[in-house]
């Protein structure tokens, strides 16, 4: 995400009167700037966190707002290991448990008549779902 779009973006919300704090902003700024999905540990260490001085917590609060809110989404890796990045087009993700390379994938035609089978046979009302392949990436596949 470039600048300008980020700007669209922040227009976006306050359009829709979402409040970002000093913090929030700079850590949705960091998580949009991010060319991958990045941990917290990672935006923490980051230029514009440590210049504007903003602790542990308010990364984490700010991560979990902008979570909440459906703008930001973890990918949980091995153990405890999560990985942020902006969702603005849902889509999925296949993560190397090798070398933890990470590509999206935007399959979401394919799972919707899955999702109407679903609710129709048990009545559940999907509002949301998210989808994650764990394997090894064509290069880890090949060198084992």
């Amino acid at each position: 995400m470039n600048t300008s779009e980020l700007n669209k973006l922040f227009s976006l919300l306050d359009e829709r009167r979402v409040k970002l704090s000093a913090g929030r902003r700079v850590v949705l700024t960091v998580l949009a700037l991010a060319q991958r999905p990045i941990s917290a540990a990672d935006i923490l260490k980051t230029k514009a966190i440590v210049k504007e001085k903003i602790n542990r917590a308010t990364v984490y609060r700010a991560l979990t707002f902008l979570e909440n809110i459906g703008i930001a989404e973890p990918l949980h890796l091995a153990g405890n290991e999560r990985l942020y990045h902006l969702n603005l087009n849902h889509h999925h993700h296949l993560i190397c448990t090798n070398c933890k390379k990470i590509e999206a994938i935007h399959i979401c035609n394919q799972i919707s008549a899955q999702e109407a089978e679903i609710q129709a046979s048990t009545g559940f009302k999907i509002e949301r779902h998210i989808l994650e392949f764990y394997g090894l990436c064509c290069d880890c596949a090949q060198k084992k």
